[in-house]
């Protein structure tokens, strides 16, 4: 069988692609033929530098034509089926777009199962981004989420929001994995980390000042937000700071990676993780295999999980109780950091993970 994986911007750092490229990497090294299907650098804006480099052997790397009218929401594949046979299976990306619907087309017209793998897009408070005519487009998605051999969630509490839209979806649930690294949190920076999209609401950043803000001075923690803008977010974040005058605490600065990324999470005395929302974030997980002390948001999926082991010290999402989480979270490293690793080895392990996403893929005839 062949896993052939699609998604127009898998050369784009964000946490789709990152996912993406980690099941496509672990699939090839599990002897698994892998092909990752995408736009290439479409649009005005280039991937971010490095990003091209995700890749991993035996993957074929395949960029293929799209067209759009005007934005990456119009975005679709020309002649996608060319590229699919018997054997395949199509692995869709994200959701609510129609390169997905013409993909899903494409495969029914080869006879090729597909599965969609949504990465948290039908979260309810993600969905208040959609634009309408929301009726039209749920009809839509209904029947792509139906059609589908089965929706490959990370989380079973993932799965009342998918049926929310389609109530006759199949469903296969197995996590993204991570393997522990070889290197280990120290700490000893002075200062609490953040790396990501800088999306303000999504990512509860605007809690986590606050809640700094909340704190006498003489026990405000230093704040270190390293990430990519997201629609103006950079912008909104830094007049956020001002405006509470914590230039001080908070520094907000552009992408890290590699060596240096792996630097400043290491040397972090704790890593907060506020979202409003998440289905299953990489960079949460990545912290927690170092061994970073991590504040993370209750309303996550991973949350429950998390909370079961001690793998993390959570906090619900809102400032004052945040504030208060913020002072524990150093008093509390050493402890977490033990708790945390032990967590990812015995959840996410990719030794366990193919396994059972094989064994799930069997349940519905493949394999």
């Amino acid at each position: 069988m062949r896993y052939v994986h699609y998604y127009p911007l898998a050369r784009y750092d964000s946490g789709v692609s990152i996912a993406l490229w980690a099941w496509a990497r672990a699939l090839a090294a599990a002897g698994e033929e892998v092909v990752v299907l995408h736009a290439g650098a479409w649009g005005p804006t280039p991937p971010q530098p490095g990003f091209a480099d995700i890749g991993g052997t035996g993957i074929a790397d395949v960029e293929v034509p799209h067209r759009a009218r005007r934005h990456r929401l119009t975005l679709h594949p020309v002649d996608l089926g060319r590229h699919l046979g018997r054997g395949d299976v199509l692995v869709l990306h994200e959701g609510w777009v129609p390169s997905n619907l013409v993909a899903a087309k494409a495969a029914r017209r080869r006879g090729v199962p597909y599965l969609v793998m949504p990465h948290g897009v039908y979260d309810p408070q993600w969905m208040r981004y959609l634009h309408p005519p929301m009726s039209l487009r749920t009809r839509l998605e209904r029947r792509l989420l139906e059609g589908a051999l089965a929706v490959h969630l990370f989380h079973d509490s993932e799965i009342p929001e998918v049926r929310a839209v389609a109530p006759g979806a199949r469903f296969l649930v197995v996590p993204t994995g991570y393997d522990l690294p070889p290197q280990r949190w120290t700490g000893g920076g002075g200062y609490l980390s953040w790396i990501g999209r800088v999306d303000i609401t999504h990512k509860g950043l605007d809690l986590v000042v606050a809640a700094i803000a909340s704190l006498p001075p003489s026990e405000r923690p230093r704040l270190l937000v390293h990430g990519y803008d997201y629609k103006g977010g950079i912008t909104r974040l830094r007049r956020l700071v001002a405006d509470l005058d914590l230039e001080d605490c908070v520094r907000i600065e552009g992408v890290v990676a590699g060596e240096e990324k792996r630097a400043f999470l290491q040397r972090a005395d704790g890593y907060v993780h506020p979202s409003r929302w998440e289905c299953h974030s990489t960079a949460l997980l990545e912290n927690l295999a170092l061994g970073v002390p991590c504040l993370v948001s209750s309303s996550i999926h991973i949350a429950a999980q998390l909370a079961c082991e001690g793998a993390a010290l959570l906090t619900p999402p809102t400032t004052e109780l945040m504030g208060q989480k913020l002072m524990e979270l150093v008093e509390r490293g050493e402890h977490l950091a033990f708790c945390g690793r032990s967590f990812v080895s015995g959840h996410f392990a990719w030794d366990h993970i193919v396994p059972a996403y094989f064994g799930a893929l069997r349940r519905y005839g493949l394999g």
